[in-house]
């Protein structure tokens, strides 16, 4: 007998079910998925009844299964738990095979026999078991409600199982299933909405039914009744779901012009930050803004930036959003990590990439027992770190406190803060060139001058020297003769301070071979160690394992390592209150070449910026010409490499000398007036 009243039921449902099948090509999701299968197999059992089947047989088979099989789609489409194995496998595909097979044995034989009634309770076992093991995860509902929930619907399906009640035992099951997956979906989205209402109470409705139509088995009024209302249910219950994919979409639109809008606020607002300033001197004050903007207009209400120094840690350049024991905490953690530290730590397990440039790292490798960081369970955090072109690690952003952390990280809230990181590292390297180039050009501007200056004095002096000594020696009984002594003294010293005026203009003619770093400055440090101990001033020598040779002339090389100690020595003698005196020579290597830091914690330079410049000196005019760190820099640039000064924090000097491998040597870049513009 067909049952024609549902037609319009299976129109409206096969209209829906396109619906669902361009959702899900739209986006292939597992929820999706099930949604297409479980209304593909309501509008089969609708096909079915239609065309009457309910009696034995394979169209009565799918019409059971079209019944049990659909709220089970639905229900693990909110529930997407699966065993812990690889690959996962959904309890929902595990829970559809015995209760499958359970209403395909009864569609096909009502009467089992007694091997048919084992298999029977087999299958109720195994969909009990799984139910069980569902429910007893942790889900969107609370496991005080779905875990008993289950054991008791467990229990009554083996139960009617025993008794013979086979079809009964799929209205449960399928009663059952709807109940939770109403509950479920009202839990999952939470929120009143007209798709969550229609959704959740079509669910609900669509569970209670079953049991009259069960009990009114019977063609008659009240079997249409119940039949029409069920199919309406279904109905209203698919154009529910449908309605919760709008609004999701709805939601994740209005969300993603809010991301929109504010990644445009924050660039604007990040394009405002003055970098041109990290050139000068409000550098600290750049930083310090850049981070203030940060939190103001970004995802996290902490950033602290931090600094590759000279001495190989990291200082704090800037933060905002943190407490004074927070940024403390951090400074002591900096000062003690140094950059090879850092790069063992890239490597190691405890970072891990969040999303494009932006890394979640757990600090506490990096913590010491009582580590002031680990008292305020500061242990976690998002860097983005500030690399170089080769790759090197030259300090990090530190970024966390998230704002609004229900809401979790998208590549659009980072992606501004990313940008940012890069304007800062690219205007850090390019300060580092301007700051080399104008160097170069600066003592190159000097050195010829002090060359032609050389030139115009050599041929005089030689004169003054010249009848100096002559004078000398006719005039040995002459009172005079003691005036002339001295002149030729001064002529000399004269000559000398010429030689190196000359000296700094034009490299030196010599041979380079093969020298060893480590034995230069250990013979120096032998040398002039009497020397510290007499004027109580600590002498730290630190070379790395391994530290190559470099392309050199030896004799240059000790003299420059040796004029630079010296000058450190005799800092100590401008100042430097009561404290303990320490001068510091480490010596490390990277793939570029040797780098060499002497340090001390001196008064420091007066001005780091012309620590190189000819004649310029602090010293009294009779203790020193202000060539020395000149012809060290004339040296070093024969080496083809750098030399660099910078004062250190609260107080100290350091300089820094970088010496290429053999085979990669770096020139001081000659450029015109023209090319530096470009």
């Amino acid at each position: 007998m067909t049952e024609l009243y549902r037609v319009p039921a299976l129109t409206l449902l096969s209209m829906l079910l396109v619906v669902f099948a361009l959702l899900y090509l739209q986006s292939r999701t597992t929820r999706r998925l099930l949604w297409l299968v479980g209304w593909s197999l309501a509008v089969l059992r609708l096909v079915m009844e239609v065309a009457g089947q309910r009696s034995t047989g394979i169209g009565f088979a799918l019409a059971n299964v079209g019944l049990v099989l659909p709220p089970l789609m639905f229900l693990g489409s909110m529930s997407p738990l699966g065993f812990k194995r690889w690959p996962k496998i959904l309890y929902a595909y595990v829970f559809a095979v015995p209760l499958f097979l359970f209403a395909v044995v009864i569609s096909l034989n009502p009467h089992p026999d007694r091997l048919l009634r084992a298999g029977l309770m087999l299958c109720t076992v195994a969909v009990v078991y799984v139910a069980v093991a569902w429910n007893a995860r942790r889900n969107v509902l609370p496991q005080w409600f779905t875990f008993p929930f289950s054991v008791l619907v467990g229990c009554l399906g083996l139960w009617l199982t025993y008794k013979g009640e086979y079809f009964f035992v799929l209205y449960i099951a399928q009663s059952s299933l709807n109940f939770m997956a109403a509950l479920l979906f009202a839990a999952a989205f939470r929120r009143f909405s007209p798709g969550v209402i229609f959704a959740s109470a079509g669910f609900f409705l669509w569970s209670s039914p079953v049991v009259l139509d069960f009990v009114f088995s019977q063609p008659g009024p009240a079997m249409l009744m119940i039949g029409r209302g069920v199919n309406l249910i279904k109905v209203m219950t698919a154009v529910g779901m449908i309605l919760l994919v709008l609004e999701d979409e709805i939601t994740q639109n209005k969300a993603a012009r809010e991301r929109d809008h504010r990644a445009r606020t924050e660039m604007e607002r990040y394009s405002e930050i003055d970098l041109s300033l990290l050139s000068g001197v409000h550098e600290e004050a750049a930083y310090q803004h850049a981070c203030e903007v940060i939190i103001e207009v970004s995802r996290f209400g902490q950033a602290l930036l931090f600094l590759r120094s000279v001495e190989n840690n990291f200082d704090v350049a800037g933060h905002a959003g943190m407490d004074d024991a927070l940024v403390a905490g951090m400074e002591a953690m900096g000062r003690r990590v140094t950059h090879a530290d850092v790069e063992r730590f890239q490597h190691s397990e405890s970072i891990a990439v969040e999303m494009g440039h932006t890394l979640q790292v757990d600090l506490r490798p990096l913590l010491v027992p009582d580590d002031p960081l680990e008292k305020l369970q500061y242990l976690r955090c998002h860097a983005i770190p500030l690399e170089t072109r080769t790759g090197a690690a030259d300090g990090c952003l530190i970024l966390s406190g998230l704002k609004q952390p229900e809401q979790p990280l998208q590549a659009d809230d980072l992606l501004p803060v990313e940008l940012l990181v890069a304007r800062l590292m690219a205007m850090r390297e390019h300060n580092a060139l301007m700051q080399r180039v104008a160097r170069s050009e600066k003592l190159a501007g000097l050195g010829q001058m002090a060359a032609g200056v050389a030139h115009e004095l050599n041929n005089p002096l030689t004169v003054v020297l010249g009848y100096s000594q002559i004078l000398e020696e006719t005039l040995e009984d002459h009172p005079v003769h003691e005036n002339m002594s001295l002149i030729r003294k001064e002529a000399q010293r004269m000559r000398l301070i010429i030689e190196s005026m000359l000296r700094f203009w034009k490299p030196s003619p010599v041979e380079h071979i093969a020298v060893s770093v480590a034995e230069i400055l250990r013979d120096i440090c032998q040398l002039r160690r009497t020397e510290f101990n007499r004027r109580q001033i600590e002498l730290q020598l630190h070379l790395a394992e391994g530290l190559p040779e470099v392309d050199g002339n030896r004799n240059q090389l000790q003299q420059m390592f040796l004029q630079l100690v010296n000058n450190s020595l005799d800092a100590f003698d401008q100042g430097g209150g009561g404290q303990a005196k320490t001068l510091r020579v480490d010596a490390s290597h990277d793939e570029e070449g040797v780098r060499i830091l002497i340090s001390d914690n001196g008064p420091g330079f007066a001005d780091p910026s012309r620590a190189f410049d000819p004649f310029f000196t602090t010293k009294s005019p009779r203790a020193g010409t202000g060539m020395g760190l000149s012809v060290c820099y004339a040296i070093v640039r024969d080496h083809g490499g750098e030399i660099s000064a910078h004062n250190l924090q609260p107080h100290g000097a350091a300089l820094v000398i970088e010496l290429p491998h053999p085979g990669r040597r770096r020139h001081e870049p000659e450029l015109s007036g023209e090319a530096l513009a470009r």
